[in-house]
């Protein structure tokens, strides 16, 4: 819906445009979010019908809408300047 993809998503990218774009920045969150923006400046993204599998475990522990609001929060603040190291350590706290 965005273009952005993020770490329960999979990511597939030609090296050239990896490359190109910088790569993913050397950040603790935020990195998958951070690089998606800077590749939707460069390339359309394209969504794929395959699947991948990734970790329930949070969704589990936390429930969805709990889980859904830290995930939203988290990029808000992302998106407003927050630093990465600080956004981490709300994502690890959280609970």
């Amino acid at each position: 819906m965005t273009g952005i993809a993020t770490g329960d998503q999979a990511m597939f990218i030609h090296r050239e445009l990896f490359v190109r774009c910088g790569g993913f920045r050397d950040m603790p969150l935020m990195e998958d979010i951070e690089m998606s923006g800077r590749l939707k400046q460069l390339a359309r993204p394209a969504c794929l019908r395959a699947r991948v599998t990734t970790s329930a475990r949070r969704w589990r522990r936390d429930g969805v809408i709990r889980t859904i609001w830290l995930m939203w929060r988290l990029r808000l603040l992302f998106w407003l300047g927050a630093d990465s190291h600080r956004l981490a350590r709300m994502y690890r706290h959280a609970r």
